[in-house]
């Protein structure tokens, strides 16, 4: 079996055992989550989506040996995991109880809990975010001779990249970014009054597109690895937030006032570019 087809194959295997874990501990707390609760699209997108978000840092783990995107998937499955198999865990209650009612209504409340529900309904968001960290990684490791080389470069992604092969790494991670945005945004019933909720997507989808091709273009043509790595961490904690119901929705923030992120984003790159100027960065990076 080929190599490449051997990485993609035990990659594969990794996410159904990931989705398996998730699902079994799912099952055992009681959640609806069996094959017969979704549509067959709704299967595929959960199921899938487990399958995906553990395949893609195992492929980068094998493919470059990048470590970065497996720890972000072991913390945060980790995570998930433990809130809810540590007290008081999930409790699921009928809305007849909650609001003192006489007859049950079948409406199930779920307290202390959903976190593996949200984990697999925004499996997609938090894939975005491992690859943004496995580039990241990718890029430092090339650019930091301090830090252990990648044992095995993609050729596409050498860096610094040329500038056409810049502009399209960047243009495609943030075609990625803005798709998976503006479908999150969807479900989270991002809106607007007035009548013009297809104005803000349009403005969003844009936004989304920008606020990560340009930092993303930054990463991979110049090396400025500040701009990318704070775009990860603002998708990162984006989609962490969604474990915790809350009036504030930080993702309609970030959806509709992009603008103010892609700013607190050039700003950083401005200062990572000064300091490499003045030959800040690289002793730095020589020291590390």
């Amino acid at each position: 079996m080929p190599s490449t087809r051997r990485r993609i194959v035990v990659s594969l295997l990794v996410g159904v055992a990931h989705a398996t874990l998730v699902l079994t501990v799912a099952l055992h707390l009681g959640y609806d989550v069996a094959p017969s609760a979704y549509s067959p699209l709704g299967v595929g997108w959960r199921y899938g989506g487990l399958v995906v978000v553990a395949a893609v840092p195992a492929w980068l783990a094998l493919r470059a040996r990048l470590l970065s995107p497996l720890f972000a998937l072991l913390l945060t499955t980790g995570y998930v995991l433990w809130m809810e198999l540590t007290p008081p865990g999930p409790t699921f209650r009928d809305v007849a109880e909650l609001e003192r009612l006489a007859e049950p209504t079948g409406i199930t409340v779920v307290e202390n809990g959903l976190y593996i529900v949200r984990y697999m309904v925004n499996a997609s968001v938090w894939t975005v975010g491992f690859l943004f960290v496995g580039l990241v990684e990718y890029v430092v490791r090339h650019t930091w001779t301090r830090l252990p080389s990648v044992p095995e470069s993609i050729p596409w992604l050498s860096t610094p990249a040329p500038r056409r092969r810049a502009i399209a790494i960047a243009s495609s991670g943030g075609l990625l970014h803005a798709a998976v945005m503006v479908w999150y945004a969807s479900r989270l019933g991002v809106t607007m009054s007035g009548g013009f909720e297809w104005l803000l997507y349009l403005f969003g989808a844009v936004g989304m597109w920008v606020l990560a091709t340009i930092p993303l273009y930054f990463l991979v043509r110049h090396r400025l690895v500040a701009p990318a790595t704070l775009l990860t961490l603002f998708v990162l904690i984006d989609v962490h937030a969604a474990f915790t119901a809350s009036v504030e929705d930080p993702h309609a923030l970030y959806f509709g006032g992009w603008v103010l992120y892609l700013g607190i984003l050039l700003v950083v790159a401005g200062i990572e570019y000064g300091l490499r100027r003045l030959d800040v960065f690289r002793r730095f990076a020589s020291d590390v």
